[in-house]
């Protein structure tokens, strides 16, 4: 995200606390709760050594901590890796989408499916590491979840069964599936290639589309 939607962490230690963002109201208790519990969950990333990715530099999510749309992408960058946010390399893309698309900055919250490392992640380590993305998703409490590529889209499924998550085995790319009573997914192209591939951007495109409607749907019901 931009500078100033993001909730700033200074690099390799432990994350304090953020404030709430400017636009909401210091006293609205969802926001102080989730702003606590993802620096809980920013805590644990710090200290996590469950896998062989595990390096000094990490990626955290960034974003409204209470976001009704959570986008999900496979592994961090190097740019992500260096500043400590999620989708630093793709945040001015994006937001010149969502712009065209009538999105706000604050419906968004970023994460990676794994948090150290810069390579392609194996199915297992997005296993391992989703324990992290299941806290997120539950601070947050999205009603939307856009993963990119089809290794962010395991990490959901490998929290089928867990706080009433039920995800299918197949997930058609630019479908709305639901995958619990108040939450929605969708699985659009991976990154960066859907940002730099001529028909990867295309699909791109054509999948986020879809996000004012859903969006809308989700700000009703929250």
């Amino acid at each position: 995200m931009p500078q100033g939607r993001r909730i700033p962490r200074p690099p390799n230690v432990a994350p304090s606390r953020p404030a709430p963002p400017e636009d909401d109201k210091e006293s609205d208790p969802t926001v102080v709760k989730a702003a606590g519990e993802l620096t809980a969950a920013w805590a644990s990333i710090h200290g996590c050594e469950a896998c062989e990715r595990a390096c000094p530099d990490r990626a955290y999510g960034t974003g409204h901590p209470r976001a009704p749309v959570m986008l999900v992408k496979e592994q961090p960058s190097p740019e992500d890796l260096e500043t400590t946010n999620a989708f630093a390399t793709d945040a001015e893309a994006l937001t010149k989408a969502f712009e065209a698309l009538g999105i706000p900055l604050s419906w968004l919250y970023g994460a990676t499916a794994v948090r150290c490392g810069s390579d392609a992640a194996t199915s297992n380590q997005v296993a391992v590491c989703a324990q992290h993305l299941l806290a997120e998703i539950e601070a947050v409490q999205p009603r939307l979840i856009v993963t990119f590529g089809p290794r962010a889209a395991e990490a959901l499924q490998a929290l089928d069964g867990r706080c009433g998550l039920s995800v299918p085995d197949e997930l058609p790319r630019g479908e709305a599936i639901p995958i619990r009573s108040d939450l929605t997914m969708m699985v659009t192209e991976g990154l960066p290639e859907g940002l730099t591939r001529k028909e990867a951007k295309r699909r791109l495109w054509r999948d986020l589309q879809a996000l004012p409607r859903l969006a809308d749907l989700t700000r009703g019901a929250s």
